[in-house]
């Protein structure tokens, strides 16, 4: 009970502190309140310092029906710069597309007990290159930026239920032909993995 009199003591005290400094305008605050605002305002800040950034390069979208992707270049011209970001969005998108297999596998691993069958490796395998297949003609630029000084950014998108046909139709057509690769299992995990909400990263490739 002593104990937690004093967190709440601890806390109201705090918290007056945080109201007293405000109330002051003081250009002085606790390395406490400088570290939390920090990480609450970071994409903010960089937005200001360099506010020839797209909000949403820093903070890509989130959305549960769509999966994205994020790209930026600077070339010698603005064709080779305009592809080569366009190109590093994909890449971007591909390595989500990537993540959610390997949690499929994951996931199918727990349920089924094993991975390591060959069929099964194949499996994942299959989907993994036929979602990044699927992906060139699926997904489109969804935004494009060109900043002041030539640098460009991309913003593609892919719709997450193409993904999900493309990946139903690879564990069925392999369930179909493999005894040892349980599609019910199979389906779920892919179903538990889509239902995950991926946040993009720019990946640093060649054009």
């Amino acid at each position: 009970m002593k104990k937690r009199e004093f967190v709440v003591v601890f806390v109201l005290f705090w918290a007056m502190m945080v109201i007293i400094g405000c109330a002051s305008n003081s250009g002085s605050t606790t390395s406490a309140s400088k570290s939390t605002t920090q990480a609450g305002t970071s994409s903010q800040s960089a937005s200001k310092a360099n506010p020839d950034i797209p909000e949403w390069y820093l903070n890509p979208p989130e959305d549960p029906d769509y999966i994205y992707g994020i790209g930026t270049a600077k070339m010698q011209n603005a064709d080779r710069t305009r592809r080569a970001a366009e190109h590093r969005a994909r890449t971007s998108l591909a390595f989500q597309l990537n993540a959610y297999v390997k949690a499929m596998e994951v996931d199918y691993g727990k349920e089924a007990g094993t991975t390591n069958n060959v069929a099964v490796v194949e499996l994942f395998e299959n989907v993994d290159r036929q979602l990044a297949v699927a992906s060139l003609n699926g997904a489109s630029i969804s935004k494009r930026f060109v900043a002041k000084d030539g640098t460009q950014y991309a913003l593609i998108s892919y719709p997450k239920n193409s993904a999900k046909a493309t990946a139903k139709g690879v564990i069925e057509n392999a369930a179909s032909k493999a005894a040892t690769i349980q599609k019910d299992i199979a389906l779920k995990a892919m179903d538990e993995a889509f239902a995950e909400i991926s946040k993009p990263q720019p990946v640093d490739v060649g054009e």
